[in-house]
């Protein structure tokens, strides 16, 4: 029942909200609905892109080579807008072209899209080396049969729906068939969905049927592409085949789907499952109907993933590593001796089949064992078991036991699900271990799960942790809005977030370095304090800097320049297009997209405070809104990132047709120490005051210094008594830390009912060794002690208010004589 107020929502939606509802939400930033979703290579295909709300957009850009978008144009609103669990629609649409380059590489593209103002959440296009066809059905049933199937000619991608008939959506497609030729099939479903309410409408199914419609084939989930099917059959003898799809549980979604239908081959794992870098690897291709087959492939010279397509629309998963292939010998009696750092290989094909390494280690020795087995689409749930061998040679004590892993020990941050589920690395253990003992040790790999198979590959690449940096931005289910986008004469920043690599070790300061911005754009560059796991980044668009956008990566160098450290640029999004659902995968990026935008009317200028703020106490710092002539709009304005210990409070607005603001902040008594610096980002738009995701285009102020201290002064008191009726001197002693940033009038705070402080309020001063309160008790005052006295002392230098918030008072009310 927890997904009821999401169908409610999408219910809704195509029934239309009334006119209230429609009014002031309409959503921002996302990208809702990319249609079609598919198209070939070599060809143009009109785009239209929902959830894109501004009226002007620009320009769309991808993240990779071989596609990009002309004739981009906005379209009147949607006629039925799309309603969202939390109050948000979606009304706006575009139209543009995707022009598919012949040589474009198949696969995922992700894109975003520039408006005159802003930049958009992500959207991904599928390119197919196959031509596109649409699905041919007028209504309910109309292809669900044999007969009525639809003719289609092998080597092609079908845009299909699974609609919302009462006894389930079945799709049919007639292929003919020749005896001993392969019939491969692949849907993509989960992988192209925008939604997820529901559950189980993205989850499809494929069977391949002869002739009478005896099934030769089926598959609903695939170790590759999870919930989307993959299949490749031998046909029988000559004639027709079917392709069916459908759901394996009747749902009441409506949802779209391509399916590849041909006889390209469709192996399903490689063996190895990648090779060292920048040479040539012999690896043969597991799980095509037609059987095994080898090739030769060039690893890429960078190390990481990367993809063997052959002529099937969707990669086998690969790796390129620095070091030698090394595999199992499963003939020999004794452990494989290997040489270290180096990638082993093998598979595991039979239930509790035990695979084992033997290598020499040193005491000191730091080696990072790193699994890849589900996250290259094998179905094992690999086990690592690590042995020190006895004098006598056989295998001794465990040393280290290592089964599954979290994302960060496979170096991906910054992914959260809001189901708390993941990705396939999980599965994978991955280890940083280090050497007790001189000696020889065996590594065992197992398949806890105690299935194997064919298909059983595994792959463990040892060596010795790298120094390594992760600079990404983190990503819900939604990205944040906004994204990296600087408009014209203006600063935008953005709070990065650092990650060090499984096994790293690097404590250093850092200087953060940007690669690839466009013309007129600048980092402002500044050191990171070593440790930090979140730090302000802020990007300067000159007024000449022309509107666009551009890739880029950031860098972390360390200070010292000795040390080596390899940083890496990360992002990995949950793809789903907008809050109230969950992410079926993950997009994987490895850079940033910066984007030029028109200038807003106005700006924010805040000054360093001329004091430090201290622990314990507050500074109050002014803001001016510089307004351009027309523009009178209420801004409302908010810190970015603040060191650990201090607190901003929440946003502060400065309403239509004013320029002032107070921008205040309070540090705790375990406030970090030292000198950062902040910012403040203003946005000129709260239509959307409220809403989880939604708001105007923002802009930040300059950089300033913000120092934090210990605190100034401590006053301590002594216990003291006053009867009900008395007036009474309540005395603080003074002791100084630092000196003052000037004259300050102090103010006892907490005083019970029934006591009141009589003015004067004492003043101090840099000489002050002692103040009093005249106190005065009334009869209200409650009989008895009260222990929750303090003093604030307020501070005021120009324009800022400073205070110290310091000491802890008691006072016993006693009886009236």
């Amino acid at each position: 029942m927890k997904q009821l107020p999401y169908l409610i929502a999408f219910v809704c939606g195509i029934l239309g909200f009334a006119e209230a509802s429609i009014a002031e939400r309409p959503l921002g930033y996302f990208i809702e609905r990319t249609q079609p979703r598919t198209g070939q290579r070599g060809t143009t295909v009109e785009v239209t892109i929902t959830g894109f709300a501004h009226p002007k957009p620009e320009e769309v850009i991808f993240y990779g080579p071989g596609i990009r978008a002309v004739e981009v144009e906005p379209l009147p609103d949607l006629h039925y807008p799309i309603g969202l669990a939390h109050g948000g629609l979606i009304l706006a649409q575009m139209r543009c072209k995707f022009v598919i380059d012949a040589d474009c590489p198949a696969g995922v593209h992700p894109f975003r899209v520039r408006s005159t103002t802003e930049l958009s959440s992500l959207g991904t296009f599928h390119v197919t080396p196959f031509p596109v066809i649409d699905e041919i059905e007028q209504g309910n049933y109309e292809n669900d049969t044999l007969e009525k199937a639809q003719p289609v000619t092998p080597n092609v991608s079908v845009r299909g729906r699974l609609g919302s008939a009462s006894r389930g959506d079945v799709d049919l497609y007639r292929v003919p068939a020749v005896a001993g030729q392969g019939l491969s099939v692949e849907v993509d479903h989960a992988q192209i969905s925008d939604i997820h309410y529901g559950d189980s409408e993205n989850d499809a199914m494929v069977r391949v049927l002869d002739e009478t419609g005896r099934e030769l084939g089926r598959n609903d989930d695939s170790m590759l592409h999870l919930q989307d099917p993959i299949l490749s059959v031998k046909l029988p003898r000559d004639g027709v085949a079917y392709v069916e799809v459908k759901r394996p549980v009747a749902t009441n979604g409506d949802t779209a789907y391509v399916v590849h239908i041909g006889n390209f081959r469709r192996p399903l794992i490689a063996f190895p499952a990648g090779g060292q870098a920048g040479r040539d690897e012999a690896i043969r291709f597991l799980g095509d109907a037609l059987g095994d087959f080898s090739e030769t492939i060039a690893v890429p010279a960078t190390s990481g993933p990367f993809g063997y397509f052959g002529d099937a629309p969707s990669s086998v998963p690969l790796r390129s590593c620095p070091h030698p292939n090394i595999f199992e010998n499963p003939k020999a009696g004794e452990p494989q001796v290997v040489q270290l750092p180096a990638a082993l290989n093998g598979i595991i094909t039979a239930p509790q089949e035990v695979d084992r390494f033997r290598f020499r280690a040193k005491q000191g020795d730091r080696l990072q064992f790193r699994t890849f087995a589900a996250a290259i689409g094998s179905p094992i749930d690999a086990r690592l078991v690590l042995r020190a061998v006895d004098p006598d040679g056989k295998p001794g004590a465990i040393v280290l036991t290592a089964e599954d892993a979290r994302l960060t020990d496979h170096d991906i941050f910054g992914t959260v699900f809001r189901s708390g589920g993941g990705m396939r690395e999980i599965l994978d253990p991955s280890v940083v271990w280090d050497c007790g003992a001189d000696g020889d040790y065996t590594l065992e790999v197992t398949d806890s799960s105690d299935q194997g198979g064919s298909l059983g590959v595994y792959r463990v690449e040892v060596a010795p942790p790298q120094e390594s940096l992760f600079v990404y931005l983190p990503s819900g289910e939604t990205e944040a809005p906004g994204m990296l986008s600087v408009h014209q004469g203006s600063c935008f920043t953005k709070v990065f977030s650092f990650a060090p690599g499984q096994g790293s070790q690097f404590q250093g300061d850092l200087e953060l370095i940007a690669h690839g911005l466009p013309e007129g754009v600048h980092l402002v560059a500044h050191r990171i304090p070593a440790g930090s796991t979140n730090w302000p980044v802020q990007f300067t668009a000159e007024v000449s800097a022309k509107p666009g956008c551009a890739a880029i990566t950031l860098e972390a160098r360390p200070v010292d320049a000795s040390t080596k450290l390899e940083t890496i640029t990360q992002q990995n999004i949950p793809f789903i297009c907008h809050s109230g659902g969950d992410g079926w995968r993950v997009v994987q990026l490895d850079r940033f997209i910066l984007a030029v935008t028109d200038p807003l009317p106005f700006r924010i200028e805040i000054s360093s405070p001329k004091t430090p703020l201290v622990r314990g106490g507050e500074v109050a710092i002014p803001a001016k809104i510089i307004r351009q002539p027309g523009f009178d709009g209420p801004v409302s304005f908010q810190v970015n990132w603040l060191p650990e210990g201090v607190d901003k409070g929440g946003p502060v607005i400065v309403p239509a047709g004013q320029t002032d603001g107070m921008l205040r902040l309070s540090a705790g008594p375990n406030a970090k120490l030292g000198t950062w610096r902040i910012a403040v980002t203003g946005k000129d738009d709260l239509r959307d005051e409220g809403a989880n995701n939604s708001g105007g285009y923002s802009l930040s102020s300059e950089m300033i210094d913000l120092t934090i201290a210990v605190p100034f002064l401590e006053l301590t008191s002594k216990l003291e008594s006053i009867r009900r009726g008395e007036k009474k001197k309540f005395v603080w002693t003074v002791q100084h830390n630092s000196p003052l940033p000037g004259p300050a009038e102090v103010r006892l705070l907490g005083l019970p009912t029934g006591l009141r402080v009589i003015e004067p309020l004492p003043a101090l001063t840099q000489e002050t060794k002692e103040i009093a309160f005249e106190v005065e008790a009334t009869d209200e005052a409650l009989l008895g002690r009260t222990g929750e006295l303090t003093c604030a002392v307020v501070f005021r230098v120009g324009e800022q208010e400073i205070v110290q918030r310091t000491g802890k008072g008691a006072l016993r009310i006693d009886p009236r004589l």
